[in-house]
């Protein structure tokens, strides 16, 4: 199982949202480059970089930060927010991004799920972030009346390979993952599934581990010190 640190980009700064909320913002560092390189020194071997501007707005809008971190760390990043193009796919992976992460487009335009998942292969992660098992566009802003299953079952059937999944109502509350939206997911595709949201202690991990979850992404708990990286990078991943 992959552990994987989040570094949420919004105005240049590293920060975590409660809920989703723009409104409801804690930041945690002015220099998101020195906070991925922090935690790749901890043993992280993947990167999950979120830009928020860009998710708000349906354009890039860190990606000179982003292509930083990808020169300055070395290891494999996974970007999402504001990707809602072939050409901003593209553009991306041009830049070093090793995995790109399509959220609002995923539900709005199956074409361009297909296309993109059969030109980048593995590339592509569909993220999958519901709130009350409905899924959540546009930066969070905005729900749908897609199920997050039904999502699941589109992005395979387009080609998808691995997807993230995120119950919004968790996301930087630190009381636990949503397990049964994971297992929901798990029991009716055969994606690779990337469990965020909520995951808040040493057990919370454990727990996705049982259920062979792909990998996990971390946010709030690593900022705040609840959870070691390095800890849990040697017990999950096998190092040392």
């Amino acid at each position: 199982m992959l552990i994987i640190p989040a570094v949420d980009i919004r105005a240049g700064r590293v920060v975590r949202l409660l809920q989703g909320s723009y409104e409801k913002e804690t930041v945690y560092s002015n220099k998101p480059v020195e906070m991925a390189k922090k935690w790749v020194a901890c043993g992280a071997k993947r990167l999950h970089i979120v830009d928020l501007d860009g998710a708000l707005s349906g354009e890039l809008k860190n990606l000179e930060i982003v292509e930083e971190i990808v020169r300055q760390t070395g290891v494999p990043v996974q970007l999402g927010g504001g990707i809602r193009t072939k050409q901003a796919v593209e553009i991306v992976l041009d830049k070093g991004v090793e995995f790109v992460i399509l959220g609002t487009k995923a539900c709005q335009d199956r074409t361009l799920l297909k296309e993109v998942a059969a030109d980048f292969g593995e590339k592509i992660i569909v993220s999958i972030d519901a709130r009350d098992g409905l899924v959540a566009t546009d930066g969070w802003t905005k729900v749908s009346e897609t199920t997050a299953s039904d999502l699941a079952g589109q992005a395979e059937s387009a080609g998808v390979k691995t997807i993230i999944y995120t119950d919004i109502s968790r996301d930087g509350m630190l009381k636990g993952p949503g397990l049964e939206g994971i297992k929901d997911i798990l029991d009716s595709t055969r994606l690779s599934v990337i469990a965020s949201g909520g995951i808040s202690s040493p057990d919370d991990i454990a727990r996705l581990d049982k259920m062979c979850v792909a990998g996990i992404i971390i946010g709030k708990a690593l900022y705040e010190g609840r959870i070691d990286l390095k800890e849990v990078i040697k017990k999950y991943e096998g190092d040392g």
